[in-house]
């Protein structure tokens, strides 16, 4: 009787790991999705060549917009209404969706229409970085994700009047963001931080979180968040940013901002935004739901 039940276990295990469930990928709580992260990173420099991907003029004081977690399936109502605020904001230099892009087998075309300037609705043509999520790699997504959208982990530039800012976007996707990406952040920074006013590190998976419900996709070894906060602290990171959670946190550790922004998707019961100004005082957050 044990062994027909441990059978049938098995066997239900096996078919919830193969099924071609659109919303769910079970393979991808229980293994790495897609490739794995040092293959990205690589993918990722191939594609870059090593330089930054845009360079944006704007003010000394300048201001960008950072909404996280959309989970886009059938339709994107709310990452729509983010992209409409945020292009048509005079002050608005730039906007950054932090993961989690998609929710459903096939969406990525859906998100990409989501944040693509729209003469008929918006102002301006403000561009919008995106970062790899977990749910970005489910049914192996990173070939959309890096056609479509573009590198996993890569930095662009805004310059001003007070020098230039870096924004270091980086893939912990997986879970881990890898020996190669690790290595390369901290040459990164050795060698260019002084070279930037603000830095600011756009990531999905959040430092703090200690849940492991999401295995594989969950959240970061100790070993390599406590290796992240000493090396963002000794180079005077600004900023750190993050999503995943779908609740909101802001806390100071050694002497740098990391900030976990809550959900946007459009089941959300209350989603929101954030609404940053950067300029030589420091950052200034606003937080914004959309209606």
């Amino acid at each position: 009787m044990l062994q027909m039940v441990r059978f049938n276990f098995g066997v239900a295990l096996l078919l919830l790991l193969l099924c071609g469930c659109d919303k769910v990928d079970f393979k991808g709580f229980v293994m790495p999705t897609g490739d794995v992260v040092n293959s990205r990173f690589e993918q990722s420099f191939d594609l870059h060549s090593g330089t930054p991907v845009a360079c944006i003029d704007a003010e000394e004081s300048y201001v960008f917009y950072v909404c996280t977690d959309p989970h886009v399936s059938d339709e994107a109502k709310n990452l729509k209404a983010f992209a409409k605020e945020l292009c048509n904001d005079d002050d608005a230099s730039l906007g950054v969706v932090l993961g989690d892009c998609i929710d459903k087998r096939g969406a990525m075309p859906l998100y990409l229409d989501a944040v693509t300037y729209d003469a008929k609705e918006q102002r301006y043509d403000t561009p919008i970085f995106s970062v790899i999520g977990n749910h970005d790699l489910f049914f192996s997504s990173w070939n959309d994700f890096r056609e479509l959208i573009g590198p996993s982990v890569y930095w662009f530039e805004v310059s001003h009047s007070a020098g230039k800012d870096v924004f270091i976007t980086l893939d912990s996707a997986s879970g881990t963001h890898g020996s190669k990406q690790l290595a390369w952040l901290r040459d990164f920074l050795s060698a260019h931080r002084k070279a930037y006013r603000h830095c600011v590190v756009l990531t999905h998976t959040n430092f703090f979180y200690t849940d492991n419900t999401q295995l594989c996709s969950g959240n970061l070894p100790m070993e390599e968040t406590m290796m992240l906060l000493d090396l963002f602290g000794k180079h005077n990171v600004t900023l750190c940013l993050q999503g995943h959670d779908h609740h909101r946190e802001d806390l100071m550790f050694n002497g740098v901002r990391y900030t976990i922004i809550g959900t946007i998707r459009d089941e959300a019961e209350h989603p929101e935004y954030l609404c940053i100004s950067l300029s030589s005082k420091g950052a200034e957050y606003e937080w914004k739901l959309l209606e």
